[in-house]
C-alpha cells in the first residue's frame, strides 16, 4: 500500500473538489473580508479628507496619516513578507511554475494588513492582487499530500476563489486560471477550480450581497457604424496600456535606486496622495467611484479635467505600485480605461444620439486590461460580470481586439510576464 501511494499520491486525498470547496469558502471570506474592510473604510476616508480641508492645517495631518500608513505598509512588508509586495500575481504563477510553496502563514496576514494600509492611505491600487495571492495561500496551505499537478491545481483554484472574491466575478476567476495561470482545462484543474469559484462567489455574496459593481444605466447595442469609433478608443487603449506596462517596470527600478530604506519612499508617495487626495479626490485609492461615475456620466469634469485625471490616475498608480507595497492593478487599469472612454465621448458627445458613455467607458476598461495584462477574454467576462449585462460585448471586443493588436505590434511584453522575468533577475523567482 505505501508503494502504491508513493507512486499515486493522488490517491491520499480522495475528494481534491471537497478539498477545493473549502479552499474556496475561505478565500471568499478572506478576500471578501478584505473587500468589506476597504469597503467601511472608504466613507471615513472620505469624511476625513472633506473635514481636514476646512480645518486649519488639516493637510498637514492628512499628509502625516497618508505617509505613515504607506510607510508601515512597507516595512511591514519588508520585515516579514517581501514576497507580498506589489500585486502577487507573478509570485502565484512562479509558484504554479515552479512548483513552489506560497508561505502562507506569513503572506496571510502581512498582505492584508499592509494591503489595507496602502489602500486606506490613499495609494492607487486594487485590490484583486491581494485577494488573488491571498487565495493562493489558502489553496498552498490546504495542499496536503498531493502530488504535483493537484498542487497546481489546488495553486490556482485558490487563486481563481480571490479573484471571484475582489469582484464577484467567478466566470472570469476561471478564466483567469486558463488564460493567465495558463493551466489546460484538464478534467482534474476543471473539478478543482469550479468548486472553489463557486464556494468563493457564495461566500463573497453573503458578505457583500449580490449587486453588480458597475451597473449601467439604459444603454442601446451602438450600431456597426460606429465600428470605427471603438477601434480608435482601442488604439488609444493599447497606447496607455503600452506606457503603465514600460512606467511600472521604470518606477520600479527607481525605488530600488533610492538610497535609505523601503518604507522612506512608500512615506514620500503617502504625502504625494496626500495631496492629490485634496486636489484632485477621485484619483486616490482603487478608483472605483470614479469607474462608476463615468459609467453614469456623472463625473464631474471637462474634455480638460479628464485628460488631467487620465495624467494623474497614471502617475500615482505607477509610483504607488513602485514604492513596493502590497496592492493590485486591475482596478487602476478599469479607472484608466473608463477614462479613456468618457473622453471619447466627450469629443463625440452627439454620436450615438448621445447615449454612448456606458458603451465606450466599458470598452475602454476592456482594453487597457487587455493591452497590459494581455488576457483579453478575462477583460471580457469580467466586464459582463461586473456590469451584469452583455449586450455591449461586441463593442467591447472590438475595443480589446483593436487594444491588444496594438500592444502586440509594439512587442509590449504582458505586465505579469515581464514582473515575472524582473522577479528572476532580481533573485526573487
Amino acid at each position: 500500500m505505501a508503494d502504491i501511494a508513493e507512486r499515486h499520491p493522488r490517491a491520499l486525498d480522495p475528494q481534491p473538489a471537497l478539498r477545493a470547496a473549502v479552499a474556496g469558502a475561505l478565500g471568499g471570506l478572506i478576500g471578501g473580508g478584505y473587500r468589506l474592510t476597504l469597503g467601511l473604510a472608504y466613507p471615513w476616508h472620505v469624511h476625513l479628507i472633506v473635514g481636514l480641508s476646512d480645518v486649519a492645517f488639516g493637510w498637514a495631518v492628512l499628509v502625516l496619516l497618508f505617509a505613515c500608513g504607506a510607510a508601515l505598509a512597507s516595512w511591514l512588508t519588508v520585515r516579514f513578507a517581501p514576497e507580498a509586495a506589489g500585486s502577487g500575481i507573478p509570485d502565484v504563477e512562479e509558484a504554479i511554475a515552479q512548483d513552489r510553496r506560497l508561505r502562507w502563514h506569513r503572506l496571510l496576514p502581512v498582505k492584508f494588513v499592509a494591503g489595507a494600509l496602502a489602500l486606506i492611505s490613499g495609494l492607487s491600487l486594487g485590490r484583486e492582487g491581494p485577494t488573488v495571492h491571498l487565495g493562493a495561500s489558502i489553496g498552498s496551505a490546504l495542499e496536503g499530500p498531493l502530488d504535483l499537478r493537484a498542487r497546481r491545481a489546488m495553486l490556482a483554484a485558490g487563486a481563481a476563489a480571490g479573484l471571484t472574491a475582489a469582484f464577484s466575478a467567478p466566470i472570469a476567476g476561471f478564466v483567469f486560471v486558463l488564460e493567465e495561470l495558463r493551466l489546460r482545462p484538464s478534467r482534474l484543474v476543471v473539478s478543482t477550480v469550479l468548486p472553489a469559484v463557486l464556494a468563493s462567489y457564495l461566500v463573497t455574496t453573503g458578505l457583500l450581497a449580490g449587486r453588480p459593481m458597475f451597473p449601467l444605466p439604459p444603454t442601446p447595442r451602438p450600431s456597426a457604424v460606429l465600428t470605427p469609433l471603438f477601434i480608435g478608443l482601442g488604439l488609444a487603449a493599447g497606447v496607455v496600456g503600452v506606457a503603465f506596462n514600460r512606467g511600472l517596470l521604470r518606477a520600479l527600478d527607481l525605488f530600488e535606486a533610492l538610497p535609505g530604506p523601503r518604507w522612506l519612499g512608500a512615506a514620500g508617495v503617502g504625502v504625494l496622495a496626500a495631496g492629490v487626495a485634496f486636489w484632485l479626490p477621485y484619483a486616490i485609492g482603487n478608483g472605483e467611484p470614479a469607474a462608476e461615475a463615468m459609467i453614469r456620466g456623472s463625473f464631474p469634469a471637462t474634455l480638460a479635467g479628464l485628460v488631467l485625471f487620465l495624467a494623474v490616475k497614471l502617475g500615482l498608480t505607477l509610483v504607488s505600485y513602485g514604492c513596493g507595497v502590497p496592492g493590485g492593478i486591475f482596478a487602476p487599469q478599469l479607472v484608466l480605461g473608463a477614462t479613456l472612454g468618457a473622453i471619447a465621448h466627450a469629443l463625440a458627445p452627439g454620436l450615438g444620439g448621445g447615449t454612448l458613455g456606458p458603451a465606450l467607458a466599458t470598452a475602454g476598461m476592456a482594453g487597457v486590461f487587455a493591452a497590459s495584462v494581455r488576457a483579453p477574454i478575462t477583460g471580457l467576462v469580467l466586464l459582463v460580470e461586473l456590469t451584469a449585462e452583455g449586450h455591449l460585448l461586441l463593442a467591447q471586443a472590438t475595443t480589446t481586439l483593436a487594444a491588444y493588436l496594438f500592444a502586440a505590434s509594439v512587442r509590449d511584453r504582458p505586465v505579469y510576464e515581464a514582473l515575472r522575468e524582473r522577479d528572476r533577475l532580481h533573485g526573487r523567482g
